[in-house]
């Protein structure tokens, strides 16, 4: 049986999931010995250099970047990686007892995790940084993740080397600040990277503003290192114009463009001090470790608070632009609604619902209309009132349906029987009429007369059944035969009686004289039950 059937996982389905969790542990294992080479190797790089000049303690210490990232990245599995580099770096490049440096290591496994597990729900990896709360919580990770790793290693060695209690605080603080700073400093970095991709873009729309603006930000670095002016709070102060190009960047651009120029101005600086330039070079050693520390921390959270406030801002205004849109969208479809609507209820006034073909209230104002120009030309208007003959017949005959279909196909070759000015119309039942505007000779209109007759006594075929009609029509004419709708079409309706006493299948035209017209009650229904 197969899976749906049974409610169990079939050969095959193990098998997949015996191999998708194979490839995940492989997945797992190659992160960690990338987490464990990167730690060892900057942690031996920061040992190198900052032993160059006598600076140990690191200020910065690198590793702790790389543990803070792996945490956010890989969650609780990323230990055994920071574990191992950390192992690696006490024990082979520090020389370090082996129990100790596995304290040690235990520590700084434990700490980035912790303190991710404790500010995950609120830190977006997949956006980093798109809000203020998105950075604070992430700083606060990283201020925990030092204070974390402190009390485990700071503690460890002061344990080792026997040093009096009053030392204690000092270490711990040393070791807090190296660690959150370097956190702060190097974390964002491959997060911005690897999970935001529109800064190549945002650089390419505004190439020379960003040109601009990163030789600002290459300027202020290089005046600072190289500007000082002897006045040691002066130049250190100098320091501050690092942020307005970053800053810039973070509001105009992204933090994808700003952080690393941050990276890249606080390492040139962090390089220029160790060389002996700069304002900080002549500080004691205690205080430049501070300067760095503080730094990075103090510039670092300014530029990714700044980017997110932009980054929330953006996003409020591109929510605002969808829900504009949203609502654009919404307005013009209730629009059409309403038109459509319209529409409809102006076809169930004006036309009528079986033919399609003006109705009577709509024919009237269509007599008015022409009726007001014939009267500016000194023209006639001709006026067919058109019946069908024995059509009661037909709906006995064969029902209501085929006299439907009658009456459509009547309405059909009547629009094509006469002209396009010509106006067609259903006054109900089986009563059509016809204006003839601009008409100027009877004989056109007995034209007209005769194509109508002829093109309506043709069968009409409807369900197998052939059906036959005639038509009688009266004519009459406007202003002659009457000054107004009603007159002129009593004088039309009395020609129609006189075609059907004729013996049907004809037209007559209206002979009566035109004062008998006008006196006939103007609610007058017609003479004849016409058939």
């Amino acid at each position: 049986m197969d899976t749906l059937s049974t409610g169990k996982p079939s050969g095959a389905d193990r098998s997949c999931a015996r191999l998708g969790a194979r490839a995940h542990v492989l997945e797992l294992l190659g992160q960690n010995a990338v987490v464990a080479a990167l730690y060892w190797a900057l942690a031996v790089l920061v040992r190198w250099y900052f032993s160059r000049y006598q600076m140990w303690p690191a200020p910065l210490w690198l590793s702790a970047g790389v543990s803070m990232f792996a945490a956010l990245s890989m969650g609780r599995w990323s230990w055994p990686g920071i574990f191992l580099g950390s192992l690696l770096t006490n024990t082979i490049s520090f020389s370090e007892p082996f129990a100790m440096s596995s304290i040690v290591s235990c520590g700084n496994a434990v700490a980035p995790i912790l303190a991710v597990e404790l500010v995950r729900d609120r830190v977006r990896i997949d956006k980093p940084f798109s809000s203020v709360a998105d950075v604070l919580f992430f700083g606060l990770g990283c201020f925990l993740h030092g204070i974390f790793s402190a009390t485990v290693g700071a503690t460890t060695f002061w344990i080792k080397i026997g040093a009096p209690v009053s030392a204690l605080p000092a270490r711990l603080l040393e070791w807090a600040m190296s660690d959150a700073g370097a956190s702060l400093l190097l974390a964002p970095l491959p997060l911005l990277v690897l999970w935001n991709r529109r800064s190549l873009h945002q650089v390419r729309q505004q190439l020379s503003e960003f040109v601009i603006t990163a030789a600002i930000s290459m300027g202020t670095v290089a005046y600072l290192i190289c500007g000082t002016t002897g006045e040691r709070a002066a130049d250190a102060g100098a320091s501050f114009l690092i942020l307005l190009p970053l800053l810039w960047m973070a509001v105009r651009f992204s933090l994808s463009v700003a952080y690393p120029m941050f990276v890249t101005a606080m390492g040139a600086v962090v390089a220029a001090t160790m060389s002996g330039h700069g304002p900080f070079s002549g500080v004691e050693k205690g205080g430049t470790f501070f300067i760095f520390a503080q730094m990075a921390i103090g510039f670092g959270a300014s530029v990714l608070l700044l980017g997110g406030a932009s980054n929330e801002q953006r996003t409020a205004e591109e929510a605002l632009r969808k829900l504009t849109l949203a609502l654009e969208g919404t307005v013009e479809q209730r629009t059409a609604e309403l038109r459509e609507s319209q529409r409809q209820l102006e076809k169930a006034a004006f036309y009528d619902a079986l033919t399609g073909l003006p109705n009577r209230r709509l024919l009237e104002e269509r007599f008015a209309h022409c009726g007001a120009s014939v009267r500016r030309k000194g023209d006639q208007l001709g006026i067919l009132l058109i019946d069908l003959d024995h059509f009661k017949e037909t709906n006995d005959k064969y029902g209501h349906d085929s006299g439907d279909a009658v009456l459509v196909e009547t309405a059909c070759r009547l629009t094509t029987a006469v002209r396009e000015c010509d106006v067609v119309a259903r006054m109900g039942g089986d009563e059509f009429i016809v204006l003839l505007p601009e008409t100027s000779n009877r004989a056109g209109i007995e034209s007209v007369c005769q194509r109508i007759i002829k093109t309506l006594i043709q069968p009409v075929i409807f369900n197998g059944h052939e059906m036959r009609s005639t038509a009688s029509i009266g004519v009459a004419l406007f202003p002659d035969h009457g000054t107004t709708w009603h007159l002129v079409y009593k004088a039309a309706d009395l020609a129609l009686y006189s075609a059907k006493r004729a013996g049907r299948c004809t037209w007559r035209w209206h002979h009566q004289d035109k004062a008998l017209v006008e006196s006939i009650p103007e609610m007058s229904v017609p003479l004849l039950n016409r058939q």
